[in-house]
């Protein structure tokens, strides 16, 4: 062998590197032709007929089934997803929000409110009292002669509601100068929805809560329809229990008597909307929750009707018993009612004040029952 000749194992080397990448080479070439194969084939094959009305309906039970997401509308929502280091769609160059993300619900707005939600339970007591409005004792007043004027009587209603401990209330009747008259006699101590900041007609039905036990977090009206059906604002507020945290909502109301005409389909009307408002408030915004705690009250000038209607239609129970199916009224009743949602909300120890300071301060007797608040804490998932 020369000196400069290369040993014949390493002349053949460079060889060997050709072969294996031609070899590679039409291993690759393979592969495409059978991917393109088929893709082919798929492009050929005829496409399934589109659904009939009987289709569309297995497909909207299914939807039902699956939580109403289709396998396809799955894959559409994972479809390249945005680069959020590239802004993401925001004006401001911050990751765009999904829809869900920008839809704040009203749960989500609660629970901000209620940082911090203790899993302790709340007790308060709740009250429901017509207080004889002003302008039925005033001098020529259909009621002046048998009972004092509004300041009196106001004084005597805020010892009632002191006297008895009472944290929240649901006025009826309750006139301009009676809110003034409270208030003052209050100190800022009370607080009460909507009070005269809608004018001289809503103040009637106001809710009242002790300022240092509750914080006030919303504060709404619904049209309720009245005397001849003319639609009068009632409030419902959402509260939160100061010491525990915890969440409810109160709706006060006063459907009309049957003193200028029979207004049984009024009251019938007026009762409708107050179950839905109920529902609407109480319902949770998933099935492993419970809702918020609700509690319907005030004066609905009817008994029976009033107790199995709305024990029935909005899940509720009453404060002072009775069941609602079959619809069996309790012993002590009239047509005053206090009704709280189930579950989450125990009653107890309720009282159906007659006599006394009541019959100096009123015409309706005064009720009140303790309120407990248990079981799972609104959330948001």
């Amino acid at each position: 062998m020369g000196k400069h000749e290369l040993p014949r194992r390493a002349r053949l080397l460079p060889v060997l590197g050709i072969i294996v990448l031609v070899a590679a080479l039409l291993a690759v070439g393979r592969f495409a032709m059978a991917n393109n194969e088929t893709t082919a084939t798929d492009a050929t094959r005829p496409t399934a007929p589109a659904a009939t009305s009987g289709d569309k309906a297995s497909d909207d039970a299914t939807d039902k089934a699956t939580g109403g997401a289709s396998e396809d509308k799955s894959e559409v929502k994972k479809d390249k997803p945005k680069d959020k280091g590239k802004g993401g769609g925001g004006k401001d160059g911050s990751p765009g929000k999904s829809g869900k993300e920008r839809r704040i619900s009203l749960r989500e707005r609660v629970q901000a409110a209620a940082d911090g939600l203790s899993a302790d339970d709340a007790v308060f007591r709740l009250a429901s009292f017509n207080v004889l409005g002003h302008s039925h004792t005033k001098p020529g007043g259909n009621k002046c002669c048998k009972w004092a004027q509004s300041g009196s009587r106001t004084a005597w209603t805020l010892q009632l509601i002191r006297g008895n401990n009472i944290s929240v209330a649901g006025l009826q009747e309750f006139e301009k100068e009676q809110y003034h008259q409270f208030m003052s006699m209050t100190g800022g101590s009370w607080a009460a929805y909507p009070g005269m900041s809608m004018g001289n007609n809503p103040v009637r039905n106001s809710i009242a809560w002790n300022t240092s036990i509750f914080e006030l977090v919303e504060a709404h009206t619904i049209p309720i329809p009245y005397f001849h059906g003319n639609l009068v604002p009632m409030p419902y507020i959402l509260l939160k229990h100061r010491e525990t945290g915890r969440l409810a909502w109160f709706i006060n109301i006063h459907n009309p008597a049957s003193v200028r005409g029979n207004a049984q389909h009024w009251r019938d009307a007026a009762t409708a909307k107050e179950i839905a408002l109920m529902n609407d408030l109480q319902a949770p915004e998933s099935p492993n929750q419970l809702g918020i705690p609700t509690f319907l009250m005030g004066d609905f000038n009817e008994k029976a009707e009033a107790f199995c209607r709305v024990t029935a239609g909005a899940n509720a129970q009453a404060a002072n018993g009775g069941t609602s199916s079959p619809c069996q009224l309790p012993s002590n009743h009239g047509i005053d009612w206090i009704f709280g949602s189930t579950p989450g909300v125990t009653f107890s120890g309720y009282v159906r004040m007659d006599g006394g300071l009541v019959n100096r301060a009123s015409d309706h007797p005064m009720i009140f029952s303790d309120v407990t608040l248990t079981g799972e804490a609104p959330y948001v998932e």
